[in-house]
């Protein structure tokens, strides 16, 4: 029998102090294994020295294509701005745009190269690629991806795709996320890249932003029994006046649910091995 290996992987690190904080707090008391580090964070530098100071959080970089503020010169990505001179405000606009050819291939490399680039030359050991809201899956961008991780040798790459499963149909007001999830697997499945490592199983979108405790034990009691599971999740310290709350995020409800005492024993009496992307 194989042994049940388990990637908790938490996004959007440098996004905000508070979620850095969460991020950090939810790997060295819970079980978080792994983060993905956004370039165009406002507190990215936050986020690069808590990342030095604990040289156990495995990193990646979170590509981000939506809603930030882009690295590269404004004039030279003029589609993947709005009127603001921003990224446009969120996945649906950008992939609106995108199937109808308003947005340009060359210029996606080019922002995502400059984002991969800043965070190395921090001297960030990268062990995998993913992105905000999944751009990266993208028919087309995937491969802009795909080139990117094999030009500066970053082995893994984030494939989101989570199985169907019976609690999805009973949550009330899930149908929603139950079509952007299977909108996303189609996705996943027209673009795979076997050559790129990744691990067997996803789970965490259908519930991301509102990872509870008895959500997360629905999650685990599902995991590949022999190989390697990724759960997706977004932990951060409580704050009223985040600039994010329109995304109905509960970091802080998610973070209690990471750090707390009986998941932990839960994991263990499965005898699931925690591991990091780095670990692939």
């Amino acid at each position: 029998m194989g042994i049940c290996k388990l990637i908790v992987h938490a996004d959007d690190f440098g996004l905000s102090e508070q979620v850095n904080e969460g991020i950090v707090e939810a790997h060295c008391k819970g079980i978080v294994t792994s983060t993905s580090l956004m370039a165009t964070g406002a507190a990215f530098e936050s986020a690069i020295s808590l990342s030095r100071s604990t040289p156990t959080l495995d990193v990646g970089i979170h590509l981000t294509l939506t809603e930030e503020e882009p690295l590269s010169k404004k004039n030279s990505i003029p589609s993947l701005l709005d009127d603001d001179q921003c990224f446009h405000d969120h996945a649906i606009t950008f992939i609106k745009r995108y199937i109808v050819g308003r947005i340009s291939l060359g210029e996606i490399k080019q922002e995502l190269d400059a984002q991969i680039c800043k965070i190395l030359d921090y001297g960030i050991r990268v062990s995998h690629l993913d992105s905000h809201q999944h751009i990266h899956m993208l028919p087309g961008i995937r491969k802009i991806v795909g080139e990117l991780a094999n030009k500066y040798s970053i082995s893994a790459v984030r494939y989101p795709k989570e199985s169907l499963m019976p609690y999805m149909l009973k949550e009330n007001g899930g149908i929603g996320r139950l079509a952007q999830l299977l909108s996303l697997n189609m996705f996943c499945m027209i673009a795979r890249t076997p050559a790129i490592q990744q691990p067997d199983c996803f789970f965490g979108f259908f519930y991301g932003g509102g990872l509870t405790k008895d959500r997360l034990q629905k999650i685990l009691q599902r995991l590949c029994p022999d190989g390697t599971s990724e759960i997706m999740c977004h932990p951060g310290v409580y704050d009223d006046t985040c600039q994010y709350n329109h995304w109905g995020y509960h970091w802080q409800d998610e973070l209690d649910a990471l750090t707390d005492r009986e998941i932990r024993e839960f994991i263990n009496s499965r005898g699931v091995e925690l591991i990091s992307y780095a670990d692939l």
